[in-house]
């Protein structure tokens, strides 16, 4: 728990959210529909369109949902996130404050740095819970943050922008992906980096997340020594708009029919936590697809969720921010 009132500076994680029962998935899918770096649409048209979706995407969603446990999972793991984050602070003697927020279900982001204003944090340091950056994840936050900054007229907002490089975020991935090569055939075995896709035109923009993409793999491969097929494939496209390519069931197809007989490992890259694209579209839809096309071995490494590495890596992405900035980090410690 944060020590009251003793730290001035407060870190927020923030997240995407989801539903919290399966009353809420609808509700959840209109506030992420409804964000203008997700559906580029004028205003009036943007609401239309995300009410529009959110009613027919609803009872499929809801499906989803109901398989893995009636909930988003990424909920009470950010939370858990947080509890540990705060814990590695307090064993430092740094006082920080960890608090949650998201995008798109309560506790919403800009009712959290309302609430940290009106309790006295003179600073907040926010670490969005996406590694690689995206207009559509990381520039989403970052437009609802500065629309409260302007209107709250708060400066001291210290943001994180991306941390894919972090060294202790890809060894996370090299731990679990030995892990789970425990009594594979490393000669027959390829991995699949898969990363939610976003939309071309994005990158077309700018974006810089399928080059943080590439990155976070390449650094985890080298790390892992890896040798054998690897590949980059995206998950998740909705809508008719062209998004980013080869998808994973593309590839899982391919690989199927070079050589059946060959074991996949599917490596959640762009996932901190686990939700609905981890336990039901990668465990679920994909290992039944791949199992269908006789592949010997589907195999997903879990998503980072409270891995120590995960937290040690958030721990480092703070104080790296504080020290850049240029805060005096002799404020922070509790002195005995």
């Amino acid at each position: 728990k944060p020590i009251p009132n003793q730290s001035k500076t407060a870190v927020l994680l923030v997240n995407f959210g989801g539903p919290d029962s399966l009353r809420s998935v609808k509700s959840f899918l209109y506030n992420l529909f409804s964000d203008p770096k997700i559906i580029n649409l004028p205003f009036p048209l943007r609401k239309l369109v995300a009410w529009m979706i959110s009613t027919s995407r609803n009872k499929a969603s809801s499906e989803m949902y109901k398989r893995i446990g009636g909930i988003s999972p990424l909920i009470p793991i950010t939370y858990l996130q947080a509890e540990k984050l705060q814990k590695l602070f307090n064993v430092n003697n740094i006082l920080l404050d960890v608090f949650i927020g998201f995008r798109y279900c309560k506790p919403f982001i800009e009712d959290v740095l309302s609430e940290l204003k009106d309790k006295g944090y003179e600073k907040i340091v926010i670490l969005p819970l996406y590694p690689q950056y995206s207009y559509t994840t990381t520039g989403s936050t970052e437009l609802v943050i500065n629309e409260w900054k302007r209107k709250n007229k708060y400066e001291n907002i210290f943001f994180i922008k991306n941390w894919h490089k972090d060294e202790d975020y890809t060894q996370a991935y090299v731990n679990l992906i030995n892990k789970a090569c425990e009594h594979l055939d490393l000669r027959r075995t390829e991995i699949i980096f898969s990363a939610h896709s976003i939309p071309v035109s994005n990158i077309e923009k700018g974006d810089p997340y399928e080059n943080h993409i590439k990155e976070t793999a390449d650094l985890i491969v080298k790390k892992l020594g890896w040798k054998k097929p690897w590949h980059i494939a995206y998950q998740s496209k909705l809508g008719p708009v062209k998004w980013l390519e080869p998808s994973c069931e593309f590839v899982i197809e391919e690989i199927a029919k070079k050589n059946p007989n060959t074991n996949i490992l599917v490596v959640p890259v762009s996932f901190t936590c686990e939700h609905v694209e981890t336990i039901y579209e990668i465990g679920i839809l994909y290992k039944e697809m791949a199992n269908k096309q006789g592949i010997k071995t589907f195999r997903r490494v879990p998503a980072l969720n409270t891995d120590k590495f995960l937290i040690q890596a958030l721990y480092n992405q703070v104080v790296n921010c504080l020290e850049d900035n240029k805060i005096n980090f002799k404020e922070l410690l509790l002195t005995k």
